[in-house]
This record gives C-alpha cells, sequence and structure tokens, in this order.
C-alpha cells in the first residue's frame, strides 16, 4: 500500500516549532525518565528506609507488567481512529493522569514496611505500567505519523535526542540541590516533585498543541482494526525486531546502572552526593554535541557501525576511573567519554526501529508501526527493570543499608564494581547484539521493492 497523506506537507520539510514542539514532548518524558533511573532507588532507600532488595524486586517485577502494557498500549495506538490522530490524541488524553501519577510516587505513607512496599508497588505501576506507557508509547509513534520524508524523520529525531539531555541535566543538576535546600526530608522530595511533574504535562500538551499528523499509510488491513494474532505473528517474523529489542534491553541497563550507581558512587566513594548533578551533567551536555555530530556522521557511516564505536568509549570511559577511584575531576571525565560514546545509540536507536518497521512492512506485507515500537520499548523496560532489581539484590548481598551512617568495606567495594565494570560489561553485550544488525545495507533494497509493490498496486 502506497502513502496517503492528509496535506501536501507530509513529503516535505516541517516547520522550526513544530520540530522544537516535538522535542518539547521528549524533555517531558524524560523528566519522569531521569527521575525513575537516577533518583527514584534512593529515594526509596534512603529517604523512606525500605530495603534495596525489596525495592529491586518490586520494580523488577512490575517491570514484566510494563511490559506487557506496552505492547497492548502499541496495539492501542495502532487501532485508534480520531480527529485528532492516531497517536496524537493520546498525547492529550494521558498529560492530567501522568502529572498526577507522578506526584503520588513520592508520597509514601509513614507506616509499617509491608504497608510502604504495597504503596509503592501500586503507585510504580500506576505511573509507569499505565499512565507513562500509554503515553511514552504514543508520542514514539507520532514521528511515523507526522512525515514519510526519511530526512525529515531523521531531521526530528535528531533534534528530539539532542533536547532530551536538557531535561536529565535540569533533573539531576537542581533536584537533589532543591530538595536538600528545603530540608532532605519526604516532604520536601514531595513539594520538588510535584514542580517537575506539572511542567512535564505542560510540556506534553504543548507537543500536543504544535504537532500534526499527516500521514495516512497503507497498513495491509483494508480499513480493518489490527488483530492480536496478526501483530504477534508479524512481530515472529521480523528478525531485526528482535535484535533491536535486546539492544534496548541493554541500552537500559545501561541507562540504569550508570545513572543509579552514580548517585550512590558520589555519596560513599566521593563523599558528596550532590556532586552527582555535577558529574552526570557531564555526561549530558556533552551528548548536545554528540548526538548532531553522529546525525552529520551518517552521511560517510551507517548505524551500527557508529553505534558500535560509541559503545567501545563507554568501555574506555568506565575503566578511565581506575586510575584515581576518588577523583571527582576522574570520575567527570569518565562521565564524558561514557556520554560522547552514548551519543550515538541515543541520536539514532528510534530511527534504527524505523528502519525495523519498513523491513516489517516489507517482510509481512503489514505495516505495525505502534505494535512494533511498543514491543521495542517492551525491551527497554525489561532491561531497565532487571537493572534496578539486579543492583537492589546486588547491594543487599553487599550488606548494604541505606539508613546507616557508615557502609561496610563490601558495600563501598560493590557500588565501584557496578559503576565501572558492570558499565563495561553492558557496553560490550550491545557490541555483541550489534554485530547481528544488517539492516543497514540491505535497506535500500528493501525500499526500493516497498516502491515498486506500492507502484504496482497504485496501478491496479
Amino acid at each position: 500500500m502506497c502513502p496517503t497523506t492528509k496535506d501536501a506537507a507530509a513529503g516535505g520539510k516541517i516547520g522550526r516549532l513544530e520540530v522544537f514542539s516535538f522535542g518539547c514532548g521528549e524533555i517531558s518524558t524524560n523528566i519522569l525518565f531521569s527521575i525513575t533511573t537516577v533518583l527514584l532507588v534512593f529515594f526509596y532507600t534512603d529517604v523512606v528506609g525500605v530495603s534495596a532488595a525489596a525495592v529491586g524486586a518490586i520494580i523488577g517485577i512490575s517491570q514484566i507488567f510494563n511490559g506487557v502494557s506496552d505492547i497492548a498500549a502499541g496495539l492501542v495506538v495502532d487501532r485508534t481512529r480520531s480527529r485528532h490522530g492516531h497517536a496524537r490524541v493520546w498525547l492529550l488524553r494521558m498529560s492530567v493522569p501522568y502529572a498526577a501519577a507522578f506526584i503520588l510516587l513520592m508520597t509514601v505513607p509513614q507506616a509499617a514496611e509491608n504497608v510502604r512496599l504495597v504503596y509503592i508497588f501500586i503507585t510504580y505501576n500506576l505511573l509507569m505500567t499505565v499512565v507513562y506507557t500509554m503515553l511514552q508509547i504514543s508520542f514514539s509513534t507520532l514521528l511515523t505519523f507526522m512525515t514519510w520524508d526519511q530526512a525529515e524523520r531523521s531531521r526530528l529525531n535528531v533534534v528530539r535526542m539532542t533536547m532530551s539531555p536538557l531535561a536529565n541535566i535540569a533533573v539531576t543538576l537542581t533536584f537533589l540541590k532543591i530538595v536538600n535546600a528545603l530540608g532532605g526530608n519526604q516532604a520536601a522530595w514531595v513539594k520538588v516533585t510535584a514542580v517537575y511533574a506539572v511542567l512535564a504535562a505542560g510540556l506534553m500538551l504543548w507537543c500536543y498543541s504544535h504537532t500534526r499528523e499527516r500521514l495516512d499509510i497503507g497498513d495491509g488491513l483494508d480499513g480493518e482494526k489490527l488483530p492480536v494474532g496478526t501483530a504477534l505473528r508479524v512481530l515472529a517474523q521480523n528478525k531485526y525486531f528482535w535484535i533491536i529489542t535486546l539492544y534496548f534491553i541493554c541500552t537500559a541497563l545501561y541507562m540504569t546502572f550508570n545513572g543509579t550507581m552514580l548517585t550512590y558512587y558520589c555519596k560513599y566513594l566521593l563523599n558528596n552526593e550532590e556532586l552527582m548533578g555535577t558529574i552526570n551533567m557531564a555526561g549530558q551536555l556533552v551528548m548536545l554535541v554528540g548526538i548532531p555530530l553522529t546525525g552529520a556522521a551518517l552521511r560517510r557511516f551507517n548505524k551500527r557501525t557508529l553505534c558500535i564505536c560509541g559503545c567501545v568509549l563507554i568501555i574506555l570511559g568506565s575503566f578511565m576511573v581506575q586510575f584515581n577511584p576518588s577523583s571527582p575531576g576522574l570520575v567527570m571525565a569518565s562521565s564524558f567519554v561514557r556520554g560522547f560514546g552514548f551519543s550515538a545509540t541515543y541520536a539514532l536507536i528510534y530511527v534504527m526501529i524505523a528502519d525495523v518497521v519498513e523491513y516489517g512492512h516489507w517482510k509481512t506485507g503489514i505495516r505495525s508501526p505502534g505494535v512494533i515500537l511498543s514491543s521495542a520499548s517492551c525491551g527497554q523496560k525489561i532491561g531497565s527493570g532487571a537493572g534496578s532489581a539486579l543492583i537492589g539484590l546486588i547491594m543487599e548481598y553487599s550488606g548494604y543499608n541505606g539508613l546507616a551512617e557508615v557502609q561496610p568495606a563490601a558495600a563501598t567495594a560493590t557500588i565501584y564494581d557496578l559503576y565501572v565494570f558492570g558499565a563495561a560489561l553492558i557496553g560490550l553485550a550491545m557490541i555483541v547484539i550489534l554485530l547481528f544488525y544488517h539492516l543497514d545495507a540491505e535497506y535500500p533494497a528493501i525500499m526500493e521493492q516497498l516502491m515498486k509493490r506500492s507502484r504496482n498496486s497504485s496501478a491496479d
């Protein structure tokens, strides 16, 4: 089936305001993602006082539900027909619930530990499994309906992922400092979270108001809604879907290990937890340069090559810390190198998924961007949950106690090992997975065949 457009701009250049507004949606989702991957486990262990193992288990189990809800959200997007479009309408519907559920995440009651654990499980799943999943999948799928022009899609995604670190920097650099200025207790965490939650919801509403779905693409279903069985068959036949899902899992593992362990590393090895914001900023600021450079490098190198080179830098940056583990400057330099290396994956992961969508369309005759993107995102959730669970279990085994003033030597050594060697091992796993990804070389022939089918369909 050939693409049909709602207006002529579907194949032309998208205006700067709309590109910027699309990036605002990424800032919105990244505010929450930064807090949950960098600060949430720390909040539960060192502020609420729940054991690291219990928190890790809750997040790990919840991510199983979260993964299933990703696929369900993708099906909902693919089956949605409204005057606001397929995906964009959900940005409007979920913005206010997003802010409300975000705030509830921090209002853990002062009660028995079992009660607190039940509350954490319920609120975490309300936010991450239901609200955030529907919002994130809809926002990410929106790209496939804004334009069919590959250059414009790349431009939209590079701008989007360049703006993404801005949210991470804003959260990690300021959050703990504001919380500590307000007293450092749970009430301070709730107040600061509320401000960020309202800001995140407002940015998503701005994205909804200033973006458009221009494109209707034939999905091979003759106007019928995508059946669940067909969706599963489409995924089963798409080998690159499985490869990119594994890569997404490792990407999320890396982000969780890097973000979560940096907070503990700063507190217990550098003796200043507020350094986390400054050191993390080094890794995020360099991405503001690295992501556009990645986009420019695509003129000479394919996506796989750039991502592999980036993973090599992640490994090298991790090992840098060994030369002087207690040096804030060296840890910051390590974060800088890691961030520059991760820029390639950050800039290209969603473009690679868009390629996987077209491969699936070529392979099966059915185009299902929502299902493919949500299923790959499911891998991201699994990776994030597995990372939190592993961190919690390993630290609990080491004897870590978030309420203790001094940690045992085994716990401090574990924090070091997870921050340095954990991140390096994940980088190595990402390289191994990418060795099986050959879609860059196959893509031109696939698109040529898809266009030929489109021309034949139009002639018929």
